[in-house]
């Protein structure tokens, strides 16, 4: 029975459980110190988070919200000023502007243009070490700026092709290196972004929970990103000399790869203004972004501080909106949000930061029962190994569910005990972050995991363990010992 056919069957047993969570919750009496409220909007999460995890992502937001509308939980606003809470908020809105503006590249083909210019370079050319680098480099970008379903569907037909041309097989000990290294190095690229995609859940919960716990943060998005394009390089590096240098993999053949010949098999048209258009607004995107992070002190990073992240997208639209060629703009707006806007993320979105500050509120008793439960788990520890425990938590359960909303769910878990221990929260909380994202050992792990275990042709389950899990465990070690302090040392703390 295939994978898929499976999960069809058990969609019934996914929905008695999720509603049955949150009916168990708001039928049982309180488990103190959560008080009434509290276990309704415990019932709610947790009902939403094994829903997202086993089904889907849309609807179950919209449940989630639901319950948490109509549990009390939301202040004066009543039912309706939940959802205008949950919705009109600062990060959901800028979800929807930056994956129409982004989703429009991959939507006028900038990304095969970015790949081709990956592929053809010179410098590779009888070097199999250097050209493993550029391919896995091309996988990075791919992945961080549009996804790495995106990625993988553009370059897989690529790398099959190239393997054909110098005679490489599935029965080549290099074929399963390359291919789940490319998987690797993709989902690792993913949360580059934390402006973009699932990965905003949980830094736009960060800021949402330490605000309700009275000492509002801002994971730093600069530094938040060269930690990731830091640590990957890093993990992928590794990864390289252990292939090449360790396990003494044959790469010779991967010396017959030439640029011209990759050059030939994908033909493009040159590249027309509005490519152009779309290509250069991602390094000026970029550095608007980040401007403040590196240089404060100006009138030009004041004013885009004052607008913001939302801002800037909005700003680029408006731009792509109001500029034409060919009598039309360069961003249909309809079209690109029709094919591109994800609802799911959208919704989750919404439902995750709203759900997090009701885990976060006092009110709930939420925090006090962590507080309670875990100290004699993690009360007491030394400061490395609370952060050992908690990247190990992270890589363990995000691949067996939604790596998004289980870093939702240990948010609180970092506040709780960063505060209690007297350490800054922002170090532990980014490498959670990125940690839930090293998704790739099991078809739930994330949506691009299901793709590739679906990819019989290319990966076998076998081959998935025995490379991926490595990579998994080199992955957790390199974030504790190198990662943490790294996140310490560029965020000042």
């Amino acid at each position: 029975m295939s994978a898929q056919k499976q999960k069809r069957n058990l969609y019934p047993v996914h929905l008695v459980i999720g509603f049955g969570i949150i009916a168990l919750f708001w039928l049982m009496p309180p488990i103190e110190p959560i008080t009434a409220l509290g276990m309704r909007c415990v019932g709610a999460f947790l009902g939403m988070v094994y829903l997202w995890s086993a089904v889907d992502t849309l609807w179950p937001s919209m449940v989630g919200l639901f319950m948490l509308a109509i549990s009390g939980y939301g202040g004066e606003g009543g039912f309706n000023g939940v959802w205008m809470q949950a919705i009109g908020v600062y990060t959901v809105l800028l979800t929807l502007f930056a994956m129409v503006l982004f989703g429009a590249m991959d939507e006028v083909g900038d990304t095969k243009y970015i790949a081709k210019w990956f592929l053809t370079r010179k410098l590779f050319k009888g070097r199999p070490m250097v050209f493993l680098a550029v391919f896995y480099a091309c996988c990075f970008v791919l992945s961080a700026i549009c996804s790495p379903i995106t990625s993988l569907i553009i370059l897989w037909p690529i790398a099959l092709s190239l393997m054909e041309s110098v005679n490489i097989t599935r029965e080549d000990r290099l074929w399963k290196y390359f291919f789940v290294g490319m998987f690797a190095v993709s989902t690792l690229a993913q949360p580059l972004l934390p402006f973009l995609g699932a990965q905003l859940i949980p830094y736009a919960a960060f800021q949402s929970m330490t605000a309700a716990m009275g000492n509002p943060m801002t994971i730093p998005m600069g530094q938040y990103m060269a930690v990731d394009l830091i640590m990957t390089t890093l993990v992928m590096g590794v990864y390289l000399v252990a292939v090449r240098y360790i396990l003494r993999v044959d790469m010779s053949k991967l010396k017959g790869i030439d640029p011209a010949v990759v050059e030939q098999q994908m033909p493009l048209p040159k590249m027309n203004f509005q490519q152009k258009a779309f290509l250069y607004m991602i390094p000026c995107y970029l550095l608007m972004i980040l401007l403040s992070n590196f240089f404060p002190n100006n009138p030009v990073s004041a004013g885009l501080n004052f607008i913001g992240p939302m801002g800037i997208t909005l700003v680029w639209v408006m731009v792509f909106l109001i500029v034409r060629w060919n009598g039309k703009p360069l961003l249909d707006f309809k079209e690109v949000a029709y094919r591109q806007f994800n609802w799911g993320i959208f919704f989750m979105i919404a439902a995750a930061v709203f759900g997090a500050n009701s885990l976060s509120d006092k009110a709930t008793g939420v925090p006090d029962f962590l507080i309670q439960t875990l100290t004699p788990i993690l009360g007491g520890r030394s400061e490395m190994v609370f952060v050992a425990i908690m990247f190990t938590t992270a890589l363990i359960i995000t691949n067996f569910a939604n790596n998004a909303a289980m870093a939702v769910i240990l948010m609180p878990v970092v506040l709780n005990f960063s505060d209690q221990m007297g350490i800054n929260p922002m170090p532990v909380a980014t490498g959670v972050i990125l940690m839930v994202f090293v998704a790739m050992l099991t078809p739930a792990a994330s949506p691009h995991a299901g793709l590739m275990h679906g990819m019989k042709k290319i990966y076998t389950t076998k081959d998935i363990m025995s490379v991926g899990f490595p990579i998994c465990i080199a992955t957790l070690l390199l974030y504790i010992f190198i990662g943490y302090p790294l996140c310490k040392m560029l965020m000042g703390v």
